[in-house]
């Protein structure tokens, strides 16, 4: 038979076949690999190496129980968690947490076995995990990987047994706006990290936790008004306030739980001081909501909207970002200027500068508002550097106000840089979507001496941005400054801020020699309307271990982080974050929570294998829709489509091949 003649088109088919089947390379290996970085909250990674990829783990019940009292949380995270294979395994458990949590508990029940955690120096509490692993001991492991993100390890789980983790820790809850916010974060919209190279998201599916939560609310004052705003509820009273749990037993981990009150007579000014004695030092937490202020503008305003529409915000998110955004121009004057900034992988501006507000400009505005869209990454510098590219005009006060929901990696980075360029600015951040990242935001604000917003739901944006829009609008309460009692110096855990927006709340806490004496008082002064303010709030004593040593640690570590990541002695700043964390017992950077079993109980002839439990994304979002790859992220999902599609083109080409060569054959 003659050797068969190929046609230039039999050939381009030919090659294309080649190239198909050499396209799984195409796609970055990385975008299918899970590390400990990249997992969504709440699953449990099982695995039998530190190499072995992890697999699927079945939850069983997943519940928060949480005691208010008076403006103190400590909440009880229990994830309980099932082995139903005939394998030993090991278990990686993500989850987030408060921003503000001082995480100071770790408990372990794997089978009929109780472990507690001890606080340990990181390497130190890694180094014991790892050989009680190796020699077949059960032990776990909490650390801390962000600030509002923890991991717990779990060695050398039983076939067929239950695993229980119980993570607790505590914090405050100020008065904002009149109001109390209990929030618990449930989930956590994956992050983008521009500094790497097809950097992948944290780990999310289709597939969605489920969650309990009860709440004991002891407020301390009768309340007038108890909401849960993305939750159904139900509320009773009990002897020392309200008792509040899910409508259902289980719910989707999709949203982040918010509970708000509001006590039943609101004074002028809100405050209290308590005072609880550890070891041979007092410790105080100050919480005051300041008077509020009618709207009363003291300058013209030049005020710059950045809005955030990356592939994170697609959905509800930017519908909201939208509404938002639309409101705020609405409610300047026309002494004001203003511009508005959008971003995703790139930035460009609706005025090349701010111009001034009339009829023509908003116009342009709303048009400009009304074709946003969101896709892409989410590179935060480049509209900040359009943002201050221009000084503010003469005489005009320079506000930002930032929309976003936060999905960064690189949070330290855009903080630091919002600190070095804010000057006599503000910097006021809105968190869109049901789970943004309340680290930056609450990071960013006050670097750029400003305040933060959440919004989960679309019927919440007037109301959150009323709110917004009024502190913006009315004057701060300058030149805050403390007197404590007699000649007491205190050692306060984060500096005071200048000023203060009307509806923030101040929560101060401080390290004091002794106990003071009763009837002691607080005072606080400033200025408001150009006027001397002042204030005084009496101290009151409260029990030991009600958690205000810990709280105050906890905030002192979040400064000299600050202090460490901005600039100041690195090795200075992690060794008093280091002696803070263990003489109080608390996760940090630098330490973690170790709870190891002495008896053996891996027979050293059994193997392991990986599993893994399904991960909930946010209501709404991208990736509460698919198992697929984020928009924001990589290019892994584009690079699947370009070899799906040289796949089907291959297909087409070949099949005249594969016919010619049939007829030929005949």
């Amino acid at each position: 038979m003659p050797a068969l003649q190929l046609t230039p088109w039999k050939r381009l088919a030919n090659w294309l076949r080649v190239l198909v089947l050499l396209s799984p390379v195409w796609v970055s290996p990385a975008a299918f690999t899970a590390q400990p970085d990249d997992v969504q909250s709440g699953s449990l990674l099982l695995k039998s190496s530190p190499d072995a990829p992890p697999a699927e783990a079945m939850r069983v019940q997943s519940s928060f129980q949480v005691q208010v009292t008076g403006n103190l949380a400590r909440v009880r995270v229990s994830q309980q968690f099932s082995n139903p294979s005939d394998d030993w395994v090991e278990g990686l458990y993500v989850f987030p947490l408060s921003t503000d949590a001082a995480v100071d508990e770790l408990v372990m029940h794997i089978g009929d076995r109780v472990i507690r955690g001890d606080i340990r120096k990181r390497d130190e509490a890694r180094a014991v995990y790892e050989q009680a692993r190796s020699e077949g001991r059960h032990a776990s492991l909490v650390d801390q990987e962000r600030p509002n993100m923890f991991t717990a390890s779990v060695a050398n789980i039983a076939p067929h047994s239950a695993i229980s983790v119980e993570i607790a820790y505590l914090e405050t809850i100020p008065n904002r706006d009149g109001r109390y916010t209990l929030r618990l974060p449930l989930a956590i919209t994956p992050r983008y990290n521009p500094s790497v190279v097809n950097a992948t998201p944290e780990r999310v599916t289709g597939e969605q936790q489920r969650v309990n939560i009860d709440v004991e609310l002891a407020p301390g004052f009768p309340v007038q008004s108890l909401d849960s705003l993305h939750h159904s509820v139900v509320a009773t009273n009990d002897a020392l306030g309200k008792h509040v749990r899910l409508s259902s037993s289980q719910v989707p981990a999709d949203r982040d739980f918010e509970l708000v009150w509001a006590p039943a007579s609101v004074t002028d000014v809100q405050g209290a001081v308590f005072a609880e004695r550890s070891g041979d030092a007092t410790y105080a937490l100050l919480m005051l909501s300041p008077p509020q202020q009618d709207a009363q503008v003291v300058e013209p305003r030049e005020v710059e909207f950045i809005i955030d529409t990356s592939g994170s915000m697609q959905g509800p998110s930017i519908e909201q970002a939208r509404a938002a955004l639309q409101m705020g121009i609405d409610r300047l004057t026309e002494k004001d200027r203003f511009n508005v900034i959008r971003f995703s992988s790139d930035a460009s501006s609706l005025f090349e500068v701010p111009r001034q507000v009339s009829q023509t400009t908003r116009a342009l505005a709303k048009d400009f508002i009304a074709a946003l869209s969101a896709d892409g990454g989410t590179e935060m510098r480049p509209p900040l550097q359009l943002a201050f590219a221009t000084a503010p005009a003469t005489g005009f006060l320079r506000q930002i106000v930032f929309i976003t929901d936060g999905s960064v990696g690189n949070e330290t980075e855009i903080v630091s840089y919002i600190r070095q360029k804010i000057g006599n600015g503000r910097l006021f951040t809105v968190g869109i979507g049901a789970s943004p990242n309340a680290f930056f935001l609450q990071e960013a604000a006050a670097a750029g001496r400003g305040s933060y917003t959440f919004i989960a739901e679309r019927d919440q944006v007037q109301a959150r941005m009323q709110d917004l829009f009024r502190k913006i609008e009315s004057p701060a309460l300058l030149d805050l400054s403390l007197q404590w009692p007699g000649s007491v110096t205190a050692e306060l855990a984060s500096n005071m801020p200048g000023d203060l927006y009307s509806g923030d709340p101040l929560v101060v806490l401080a390290r004091l020699p002794g106990l003071p004496e009763r009837n002691q008082v607080l005072t606080l002064s400033g200025r408001t309307h150009g006027v001397a303010w002042v204030h005084q709030v009496p101290i009151v004593s409260v029990t030991d271990q009600a958690g205000i040593a810990k709280l105050w640690a906890r905030e002192r570590i979040a400064t000299l982080t600050r202090q460490r990541n901005f600039g100041g002695d690195a090795a200075e700043a992690q060794a008093g974050i280091v002696d803070l964390a263990l003489r109080h017992h608390l996760v940090s950077e630098f330490t973690s929570l170790v709870a190891v079993d002495a008896t053996p109980v891996r027979p050293p002839e059994a193997d392991a294998r990986s599993e893994q439990a399904p991960t909930s994304a946010p209501a709404g979002s991208y990736w509460s829709k698919t198992t697929g790859f984020a928009k924001t992220a990589t290019s892994a999902g584009l690079e699947l489509l370009i070899g799906c599609a040289c796949l089907a083109f291959a297909a087409l080409l070949f099949l005249p091949l594969a016919v010619s060569r049939r007829v030929g054959g005949r």
